[in-house]
């Protein structure tokens, strides 16, 4: 879709729009296939990503135009969630749950407000078309934040957005329309730093690579398969049962960053500051304990079968079945 005169500048519109719903950073990348990440693609799905995250075993991520015809821009945006108040494992007795699960399923305020832009936009441009996307579709969100000059994946591969740190979601808005895109961030602002490495409890980063088979976040959030013995060990070790932040905690980028809306995020659940006897585990109470977060989509019995390896058979958990 091409723009038709000059009397309304929907990039400087969108970019203004964004930030007034809460994004910290916006920026807009073109989408050309992303050709240069086929072959890193290839080596994380055969190195065991494609048996763990068979979702994103699909070649189409690599094309946004399959996610939208005619697609030629994307806004992307970076979400601050973190509090400094909330802190996995502060509460005495607790166990970790990663910052991004306090609060609200993210997906849900993200997606409604990047949908509230889009519709606005339709409003000043009738036959636009958009397509809002977070972790709906398999699009490479973070290498489109770089393209987008959002800032640069971390050794940790996460985003880093320089002095705002990486507490964010990213949220990318397809668009077919035809936008000046801005300057891709170059290069990295790592250094010599290996303190997210360092910190990794089990051994699975490893410079601007996660190693899937190693990582927590895999076996407490994203699969039920066993996991090997050195994560097991390190789950009980750390005390995370849904997710991980360690890489994060140490990162020097997150010192002061930028922080999410409390009015948003909410107060914490007792699932944050509950001691770790006082945990949910029965099916009713997880069910009621998750409902309306992003902790939803872990069964009841993964959540178990992580609370057994945490705090070991003789926790509180031992009498409950996981079927």
């Amino acid at each position: 879709m091409a723009l038709g005169g000059d009397s309304f500048d929907i990039k400087t519109w969108l970019h203004r729009e964004a930030l007034a719903l809460g994004f910290y950073r916006v920026g807009f990348a073109t989408c050309e296939p992303f050709t240069s990440e086929q072959v890193r693609r290839t080596e994380w799905l055969t190195a065991g990503g494609r048996e763990l995250f068979p979702y994103l075993d699909r070649a189409d991520s690599l094309e946004p135009e399959y996610w939208l015809a005619g697609v030629r821009t994307a806004l992307v945006g970076f979400f601050p969630y973190a509090r400094p108040e909330a802190i996995p494992g502060a509460a005495p007795g607790s166990l970790k749950l990663s910052r991004y699960l306090w609060g609200p399923d993210y997906h849900t305020i993200m997606k409604g407000r990047m949908k509230m832009l889009l519709e606005r936009a339709q409003e000043h441009l009738p036959n636009l078309k958009g397509r809002v996307c977070v972790d709906t579709a398999p699009i490479l969100e973070r290498q489109f934040a770089v393209r987008a000059g959002l800032g640069w994946q971390g050794k940790h591969t996460l985003l880093i957005t320089g002095k705002g740190g990486s507490w964010g979601f990213l949220g990318v808005l397809l668009l077919d329309i035809e936008l000046e895109p801005d300057q891709p961030f170059q290069g990295n602002r790592c250094g010599a730093c290996t303190a997210c490495l360092d910190a990794c409890p089990s051994g699975a980063l490893s410079p601007f690579r996660l190693d899937p088979n190693f990582c927590l976040s895999t076996f407490n959030l994203e699969t039920e398969q066993e996991p090997p013995p050195i994560v097991t060990r390190m789950m009980a070790a750390t005390g995370w049962v849904a997710g991980c932040d360690l890489c994060q905690d140490v990162c020097p980028w997150n010192r002061s960053p930028a922080w999410g809306d409390p009015a948003l995020w909410g107060g914490p659940s007792p699932l944050h500051t509950s001691p770790a006897a006082d945990l949910p585990c029965g099916t009713a109470q997880w069910q009621k304990r998750t409902r309306g977060t992003a902790l939803r989509r872990v069964r009841h019995r993964h959540w178990i079968a992580t609370l057994k390896r945490v705090m070991g058979e003789s926790g509180g958990v031992s009498h409950i079945s996981l079927d």
